[in-house]
């Protein structure tokens, strides 16, 4: 479990590399506009819960609060969180400076559909589930694992939903038939 703990450390780390190295300088941004409608502050609250919890959880643990014994269910975690790194670089480069931290649109603003957009609208939100999932899972803390899931799924089925409505205001017909050939989160199913 130790080093499935190390790993969950990791994958944090691991986010805030990419949001370094890779998150180009103008989508940084933490502004609001109207499109946002309180969702970044509902998706910010939920990663700074996990920011909280996840490093917690193994020191939680050592103090028998709540740990999860299964080896399996914490590797599982280390490799959803590591997939969920990768989702994340793919909606990165894919999207480019229109990935932003809010809700917005551009001056010049196109919708993207090639890359992973292709099978997924939303993969940098798939991405964070994942990865944040993952690390609670990886934890082998209870706590963990059931505050993270608890907080980012509604987190992101609001602004999902959200989203979609700005994007179907911005694109009118277009985004219709993107959302008819493509899945809000898991590759055809969801």
């Amino acid at each position: 479990m130790l080093v499935c703990n190390v790993a969950a450390y990791l994958l944090l780390v691991g986010f805030f590399v990419m949001e370094r190295f890779v998150r180009s300088a103008g989508t940084k941004d933490m502004a609001r506009t109207d499109h946002d409608r309180g969702t970044t502050t509902f998706v910010s609250v939920a990663m700074g819960t996990a920011f909280v919890v996840v490093p917690l959880g193994p020191l939680v643990n050592w103090l028998d609060i709540a740990p999860v014994h299964v080896v399996a269910l914490a590797v599982t975690g280390v490799v959803m969180g590591l997939v969920g790194l990768f989702v994340r670089y793919l909606a990165f480069t894919t999207l480019g400076r229109f990935f932003t931290r809010t809700l917005r649109q551009a001056e010049d603003h196109v919708l993207v559909t090639d890359g992973i957009y292709r099978l997924v609208r939303h993969p940098g939100y798939l991405s964070d589930i994942l990865l944040f999932t993952g690390a609670a899972l990886a934890t082998g803390n209870l706590i963990a694992m059931v505050v993270v899931p608890a907080l980012f799924l509604p987190a992101y089925a609001y602004r999902i939903h959200t989203e979609e409505a700005m994007l179907a205001k911005t694109f009118g017909e277009e985004y219709e038939a993107y959302r008819r050939t493509s899945k809000r989160l898991v590759p055809f199913v969801f």
